[in-house]
């Protein structure tokens, strides 16, 4: 049989899980440069470099370009801000192209599918081409939760090695305490590069931007009547690498004159339900399809171990120093994750109201939903759909109402769960304002009336740790009462 009948029979269209492909397939994730804008500036990127300066993130003409430096621990990512939720019995797939520099030792290039915890990817291990698959990763997630309100005192708060200093002015509630504790933590630069923090309550959440266990003293103390402790929700655990060199793929020649260094397409067809089959494929420019260049089979492998942890991912590319010098470059012009079918979305819904009591012409937020940065004491990988919001006008004088979305809040936050073992979202109803954020909606409501508001039109997704609020203002008068509600459906 001729290598392209061989390939073409190998390659007869088939789902991740190997059914023949006749159903359609649903985008999720779809990015391309080209207006060449610089990938820092665009609100679908999410963009890396360390802190040493050595790495970079850039656009060079219409491929988006991502550098280590000269410097030992410099890195570049790109990677795309929305990710694709794994539904039980369904594929995914990935399409993407790249170009690499020839690996060295002590280095790690790649594009392909990844989260904090997992890596499914085409790229350099050291100075081999390989697929990049890493596994079972988990951060670290500890709580701090305060038993013992402050008054005006100072508080130290210890992480390991980083020794973070309270100033306690608010002698209120053990919420209060707890906001005090978190508005330390996150403006400090060194501990919020390298931990998420979020107040729950009584609660301080921190969870590890990194994998592996984090050790050292872990610690609260205060010169006065505060009292919090610390308890490790989640221990840290590295990831495990099965690289697989090029020379040892099923397929290790994709096409004639094959070169990793020129830009290629790239494609990963990805199944789950714990340990089904990852292929791999790289598109052959002369047969104008993709050939499958290797498998990696884990039914009937394990009793314990599945392919990843947690199989929800983005998308996009790195370049790492291990210890290398050599400055490396990866490139690519696109890149899409889909579902394999249709994406149906469980009508796991959820609601919440509030009422504001002195709402005036400067405005208040009536209801602040976010989306939790962890969840099932892991890191999170869930969206918030909203689907309405209604409002209710106690005022003489109309008002006008914004939908905004990326805010911070301004005040002594005070988030609370809507269910915690069940819902991603934590919601804020203290009636706080906030700074940044992009206005998706607006509209008025008259005097004594109510307004009802289909978010759903708008496609609105909430990422973890994004925000979304009902903000209200009254065109004049006197400040008011108002009544605000948000329903949204959960993607987990």
């Amino acid at each position: 049989m001729s290598y392209l009948n061989e390939t073409k029979v190998n390659n007869i269209k088939s789902s991740a899980f190997g059914e023949v492909l006749t159903a359609e397939i649903t985008p999720i994730v779809q990015i391309i440069n080209q207006y060449g804008i610089d990938p820092t500036n665009r609100n679908d990127l999410e963009t890396y470099t360390d802190t040493i300066s050595s790495g970079s993130v850039s656009s060079n003409n219409n491929l988006f370009e991502v550098q280590n430096g000269t410097s030992i621990g410099g890195y570049g990512v790109i990677r795309s801000k929305d990710f694709v939720i794994y539904g039980a019995g369904q594929g995914l797939e990935a399409k993407f192209s790249a170009c690499f520099t020839t690996g060295v030792a002590n280095s790690l290039q790649f594009g392909g599918m990844f989260s904090l915890t997992e890596t499914i990817a085409f790229g350099y291990d050291g100075a081999n081409f390989s697929i990049i698959h890493e596994y079972g990763g988990k951060a670290e997630i500890q709580e701090i939760q305060v038993t013992t309100t402050a008054g005006t005192e100072t508080g130290t708060v210890t992480v390991g090695v980083d020794i973070i200093t309270v100033n306690h002015t608010i002698a209120g509630t053990l919420q209060d305490t707890a906001h005090e504790i978190e508005d330390a933590l996150a403006n400090d630069a060194t501990f919020s590069s390298k931990w998420n923090i979020e107040h729950v309550g009584d609660t301080v959440v921190i969870s590890s931007k990194s994998v592996g266990d984090k050790t050292g003293t872990f610690s609260y103390s205060s010169t006065g009547t505060a009292v919090a402790s610390f308890t490790e929700v989640t221990a840290g655990v590295a990831k495990t690498n099965n690289y697989v060199a090029q020379s040892a793929w099923d397929k290790p020649t994709p096409f004639a004159g094959f070169d990793p260094t020129l830009i290629n397409l790239y494609k990963i067809q990805y199944a789950y339900l714990g340990v089904a089959t990852l292929k791999f494929l790289i598109y052959d420019p002369i047969l104008v399809d993709y050939v499958q260049v290797h498998q990696m089979p884990f039914s009937n492998v394990s009793a314990t171990q599945t392919n990843v942890g947690n199989p929800n991912m983005k998308i996009g590319w790195i370049a790492y120093s291990l210890g290398s010098t050599t400055n490396l470059t990866v490139r690519g012009a696109s890149l899409a994750m889909a579902v394999e079918g249709k994406n149906i979305v469980k009508n796991t819904s959820f609601g919440s109201s509030n009422t504001v009591a002195s709402i005036g012409t400067t405005g208040s937020i009536i209801l602040a939903l976010k989306n939790r940065n962890t969840f099932g004491k892991i890191y999170n990988l869930s969206k918030i759909e909203p689907l309405n919001a209604s409002i209710n006008n106690d005022h003489t004088k109309g008002a006008i109402i914004e939908i905004i979305k990326d805010i911070t809040l301004v005040g002594d936050t005070i988030y609370e769960y809507i269910e915690e073992n069940n819902s991603v979202a934590i919601v804020e109803k203290s009636g706080l304002t906030y700074t940044g954020g992009r206005v998706i909606e607006s509209f008025t409501v008259a005097s004594g009336g109510s307004v009802d508001i289909e978010l759903a039109k708008l496609n609105i997704e909430l990422l973890p740790n994004e925000i979304l609020i009902i903000f209200a203002k009254t065109i004049s008068g006197t400040a008011t009462s108002m009544t605000g509600t948000m329903a949204w459906m959960e993607e987990k």
